[in-house]
């Protein structure tokens, strides 16, 4: 049986990274009878990087000024020609048997979504090592399946479109991605692929370098920043899995307490009024503490905690519309 995979690459400004890509794409191992395209959806970058796409031999090039992220990847799922659908960024790289560990699962299911989270390069800082150690700890509940070991519940945590390769037609029937999401669209994706019958699994095995990792604290900041997006937490509450908007909340709601502890313990000169503050250190420690367990590993909970508080605060200040201006969704 012939099959075509159409990889759709969403970019901004990524001129740089596009012979790499495609470099990795060529050394994949490929079966017999499966082919690969490349497919650039361009949201409008002014460093060339359509014509670097075309130079490194991409199959197709497709330019959309001032498009958003999702309506990039929809118009990706359009341009396909592949019956199998994959997404990786502009800025990442794909192991050589990234295809040859999905195709059991393409041929053995007729509706599924794959995905892993991608991985820094080596050498890692503390900033990307933690929050690595974070997304491979989040869900461990592995299950066999033919021999393998994959998530199954609660898969879709792990979204990404940076590592996602799915059946083409789980797009069609769901149509797409909603294009009014500016971030967040990946995840979201998942849950209603899952909700719509699609097998969502999260199999380790398939392996994306993401070059574009933060490596400092103030990149993580400017990463979750752009990321912050309250609009699919509704989604996400009504199908009991919104973890990232329930932590908001108690993020929110132990900051306010906080906030009151320590003007009350200003005006008054009471210490005691500082206790309100452990609410909210408890609501960073504690999921640190958790992840730590959890991945029988405590030398990351220091920076879990400063990950985590830096997380909660953009959040928060998203949810309450303080930080309003996106800067560009693949700043350089």
């Amino acid at each position: 049986m012939q099959h075509k995979l159409s990889i759709v690459v969403v970019t901004y400004n990524e001129a740089r990274h596009m012979v790499r890509l495609q470099a990795s794409v060529d050394r994949l191992r490929k079966p017999e009878g499966v082919t690969v395209e490349t497919i650039l959806v361009d949201g409008g970058s002014t460093d060339g990087t359509p014509d670097a796409a075309r130079k490194a031999g991409f199959t197709k090039v497709v330019v959309m000024p001032g498009a958003n992220i999702p309506i990039c990847r929809n118009r990706g799922i359009q341009e396909a020609g592949g019956d199998w659908l994959a997404y990786v960024d502009g800025d990442c790289e794909v192991a050589e048997d990234w295809l040859e560990q999905a195709i059991p699962f393409l041929t053995s299911l007729d509706r599924a979504v794959l995905i892993w989270p991608a991985v820094p390069p080596e050498p890692m800082t503390w900033v990307q090592r933690a929050w690595l150690y974070h997304w491979l700890t989040k869900n461990r509940r592995m299950t066999d399946w033919n021999g393998r070991r994959v998530i199954v519940e609660g898969a879709f945590r792990l979204a990404t479109t940076r590592n996602m390769i799915l059946h083409r037609q789980i797009a069609l029937d769901i149509n797409g991605f909603r294009e009014e999401l500016s971030t967040g669209e990946d995840n979201e994706f998942a849950t209603r692929a899952e909700d719509h019958g699609a097998r969502v699994l999260g199999v380790p095995e398939l392996r994306v370098v993401h070059h574009g990792e933060p490596r400092t604290l103030r990149e993580f900041f400017k990463q979750q920043y752009w990321h912050a997006n309250p609009q699919p937490y509704e989604y996400l509450l009504r199908k009991s899995a919104g973890n990232a908007p329930r932590y908001t909340l108690a993020f929110l709601a132990g900051l306010l307490l906080g906030a009151g502890g320590l003007m009350a313990s200003a005006m008054t000169r009471q210490p005691a009024y500082l206790l309100l503050l452990l609410p909210w250190l408890s609501i960073v420690a504690l999921p640190a503490a958790w992840m730590s367990h959890a991945g029988r590993s405590w030398k990351y909970f220091p920076a879990l905690c400063v990950l985590y508080t830096v997380y909660g605060l953009v959040r928060v200040a998203q949810l309450l519309g303080l930080a309003r201006k996106k800067y560009s969704w693949k700043s350089t």
